[in-house]
């Protein structure tokens, strides 16, 4: 995961040392997180799983300003998922906020899989807006149609891009700017989309299947 922090440090003799440390701590924290969060079997099965990019017929196509979508643009403030940028540049570098660094950081590698974005998203869902069951079920369906699960799906004819097939793609910017290569940052988007204008994933579906789009 690369974080922008451009601007943000000073270049003074002590900003260079407090970046080493914060880079020291935030590699330990990784490599703690990557053992606790999944073992080696479980790295080498989302070695095998294929994410291929997904350039058909995108179906979120009342994803748009005319549409009153807009209304995601709410504060996210039932969001747990602590981001590392804001952590970093906080300077508050506690025990408990690199934890949620290495969280971050391991859910977005586990989530450029398929099999992984899935495991992420349903968490997240969970976590977030309390879906699991039959809305999981839900959510699972509808993005596996969207895109397979797979952050780099795009629609060449419309511009919808990754897992929750945002159109267009800048919508994501509500929720990071780094929404073309962080998949937690289009699942997270999703899941508000879905939160604000439907209420429930299985509401969004029943819309899928009688409009194609949601």
């Amino acid at each position: 995961m690369v974080i922008y922090m451009s601007g943000i440090w000073s270049r003074t003799a002590a900003g260079r040392s407090v970046r080493a440390l914060v880079g020291v701590l935030l590699a330990l924290a990784l490599s703690l997180a990557l053992n606790t969060f999944g073992g080696g079997s479980a790295r080498a099965a989302e070695a095998r799983d294929s994410a291929p990019s997904i350039s058909g017929e995108s179906s979120l196509a009342v994803v748009n300003p005319e549409s009153g979508a807009e209304q995601v643009s709410q504060p996210l403030a039932e969001a747990r998922l602590v981001v590392a940028t804001e952590v970093l540049t906080s300077g508050k570098l506690t025990a408990l906020n690199l934890s949620s660094v290495a969280r971050s950081a391991y859910l977005v590698k586990k989530a450029k899989t398929r099999n992984g974005a899935r495991s992420v998203g349903k968490l997240l869902a969970k976590e977030n807006y309390g879906w699991s069951g039959k809305q999981w079920q839900c959510l699972d369906k509808l993005w596996i149609k969207e895109s397979q699960w797979t952050y780099t799906s795009h629609n060449k004819r419309t511009g919808a891009h990754g897992i929750p097939q945002a159109y267009p793609a800048t919508k994501y910017e509500y929720m990071g700017s780094d929404w073309r290569k962080n998949p937690v940052t289009q699942i997270m988007w999703g899941l508000k989309y879905i939160d604000v204008r439907y209420g429930t994933p299985c509401k969004a579906l029943n819309t899928f299947y009688r409009t194609r789009m949601y």
